[in-house]
């Protein structure tokens, strides 16, 4: 539609509606708008879906406005009202009709689009300061080019962003978890590294699986202290910490030990040692922003590496 009115009308929308168009605005679009806002003068001394946090009743609505009007749009067809030049002033208000539409669908979303909506008002070159703006037609109002918005949804990317999202930890062994003391010793650094005989589980790594200390330097070890750690909904092997990293602020990060702690309350307030440098991982349940370390060979066999007293959050592991 916006294409036609620059086409056919310089840019430049109908000064009026049809009688048809002016009732589907009145008794519908701006009504439900009233609905949705904050305290509009729409909805009456009632508050709206947006103040009482009922974003479904904001998102529902929004679909079954959006929808009425392309069923108008396509009752209308005015790409073939294009083609009839008899149609020119049916065809102004129709496309005019669809962009003020699209202007209130705009602002009903904004608190939630901010960012795809502003794109949409320079497009219109309305802003939309309150949902009273959205609610005011764009008669005798000049538009600016039209631009796309968002781009079409492609299977296979929605496909790799799944892949890339899904966990990738490994398993949880069957095992129920075992009461830990939450004050265990601390991990030795040096432990293996000067012990001359192996123990009888440990293997010698071949040459070609060594590191240089140069390796090693790269990952940035740092302490932290547990400030929140809860099960995560939707998964069988997570557990989401909330860490207090010193100078590096706040960290969120999700281990897979459920299996091994399953009174994840517990560990509040003990010291744990994470991977401060790795890059934050995004998955379906938020963004983990490193990794915890444990000993163990997986599942309910972890053992979360402590401190020794005196180590305070964000001191570097050397």
């Amino acid at each position: 539609t916006a294409g036609f009115v620059h086409k056919f009308f310089d840019g430049r929308t109908a000064s009026n509606f049809s009688d048809t168009e002016q009732e589907l605005w009145n008794n519908h679009l701006k009504v439900n708008l009233g609905y949705v806002a904050h305290k509009s003068p729409y909805a009456g001394s009632s508050t709206g879906y947006y103040e009482d946090g009922d974003f479904a009743k904001v998102c529902n609505g929004f679909v079954l406005m959006a929808d009425m009007v392309n069923a108008y749009i396509a009752e209308k067809a005015p790409w073939q009202m294009a083609r009839d030049e008899s149609k020119r002033a049916e065809l102004h208000q129709v496309c005019t009709f669809a962009l003020s539409a699209f202007h209130l669908l705009a602002g009903w979303l904004k608190p939630i689009l901010p960012t795809t909506v502003a794109r949409a008002e320079v497009f219109l070159d309305a802003p939309i300061k309150d949902f009273d703006d959205a609610a005011r037609p764009l008669l005798g109002h000049r538009i600016n080019a039209f631009t796309p918005l968002l781009g079409r949804i492609d299977r296979k990317q929605v496909e790799a962003m799944v892949a890339a999202s899904t966990e990738s930890l490994q398993p949880t062994a069957a095992a129920e978890p075992r009461a830990r003391p939450m004050n265990s010793p601390p991990a030795s650094a040096s432990a293996n590294f000067g012990s001359s005989t192996p123990s009888p589980e440990s293997r010698v790594p071949s040459p070609g699986s060594f590191i240089s200390i140069d390796d090693f330097a790269k990952l940035d070890l740092r302490i932290a202290t547990v400030l929140a750690c809860e099960f995560v909904d939707g998964s069988d092997k997570l557990l989401r910490f909330e860490l207090d990293a010193g100078e590096l602020g706040k960290r969120q990060i999700f281990s897979g030990i459920r299996a091994a702690y399953g009174e994840p309350a517990k560990l509040v307030g003990r010291k744990v040692v994470f991977i401060a440098n790795l890059a934050p991982r995004k998955m379906r349940f938020g963004v983990s922003e490193g990794m915890i370390l444990s000993a163990g060979s997986g599942g309910a066999d972890l053992f979360l590496l402590d401190a020794d007293a005196g180590a305070k959050p964000g001191m570097p592991v050397r």
